[in-house]
């Protein structure tokens, strides 16, 4: 897969994406850093978890029509030929050939989904409303106004809304368990469900750093040599944290949101670290 991805300011500046949560925007980028040369993703369930985010965030983008979901999990970024263009040179097809035959293009090149057997049905369907799917329910009715629908899309997020078990996440990721002590005790006993989130998001950028640790990423290599094996990681994770801790509690109003921007913020703060080398005060 290729090493570089284009964003297109026509999607990403758009009031319908700007209107979404940070963590929604950002794991929006993070599958179409992960797409395949036809914007294909195998393992979106894997990159939401990878990078902190959430089902709600994945839903989101479902319901506003930014990823296509098919029965089987694969997901497709909807423009993702506006976004990218690669040199036939360059391209490599989508091992998911038959999930490609069942979308056709809208008139400015974004995925469409067809029923119907027969090529001469798209036309047809190009032209009729999409239906927006949020896992198993169908959201939004033709009677229902554009202020209605989204209505109805929030409340099946809140209602389907699901949160992690700590100790679930804990048998799975013993590393982390310490610090999610150390940084969310009073919020574990608080509003267990909102440390939840944090928690994953805390797991899903220890696997992250493992694997840039072993594809020789600078900054983790050169933490591991001067903390030890894991403390490294442990500890890239543990300033990024207490960072994010800080900044979403002196900005947030409404707790409820408080998992989710703490996840946005912790990617952020790694991301930066990551990308520094190690060398300035943006370093976690």
């Amino acid at each position: 897969m290729a090493q570089r991805r284009m964003f297109s300011k026509q999607i990403t500046e758009t009031d319908l994406f700007m209107d979404m949560p940070l963590s929604s925007q950002a794991l929006y980028l993070h599958l179409l850093m992960n797409a395949d040369d036809d914007g294909f993703i195998g393992n979106a369930k894997t990159i939401v978890r990878m990078v902190g985010g959430s089902n709600d965030d994945f839903k989101l983008l479902i319901a506003k029509q930014f990823i296509i979901v098919f029965d089987d999990g694969i997901t497709v970024i909807k423009d993702w030929r506006i976004h990218n263009y690669i040199q036939k040179d360059r391209y490599h097809q989508t091992i998911y050939k038959d999930h490609l035959k069942e979308l056709s293009f809208d008139k400015n090149g974004a995925y469409i989904e067809f029923q119907g057997m027969y090529p001469e049905c798209i036309q047809d369907v190009s032209k009729m409303d999409t239906q927006v799917r949020l896992g198993k329910v169908k959201l939004g009715k033709e009677s229902l106004g554009k202020d209605e629908e989204e209505e109805e899309i929030n409340k099946s997020l809140a209602h389907e809304r699901e949160f992690p078990n700590p100790e679930q996440i804990f048998e799975n990721t013993p590393q982390i368990e310490q610090l999610s002590l150390k940084l969310l005790s009073d919020f574990m006993v608080d509003s267990p469900e909102q440390a939840s989130i944090c928690i994953e998001a805390l797991s899903g950028q220890y696997w992250r750093l493992r694997r840039l640790k072993d594809e020789g990423n600078s900054t983790v290599v050169f933490k591991e040599q001067s903390y030890g094996v894991d403390n490294g990681i442990l500890k890239i994770i543990e300033d990024a944290a207490e960072y994010s801790l800080e900044h979403t509690k002196e900005r947030l109003n409404d707790f409820n949101s408080f998992g989710s921007y703490f996840s946005t913020g912790l990617i952020n703060k790694i991301n930066t670290a990551i990308s520094s080398g190690g060398n300035n005060d943006a370093t976690v």
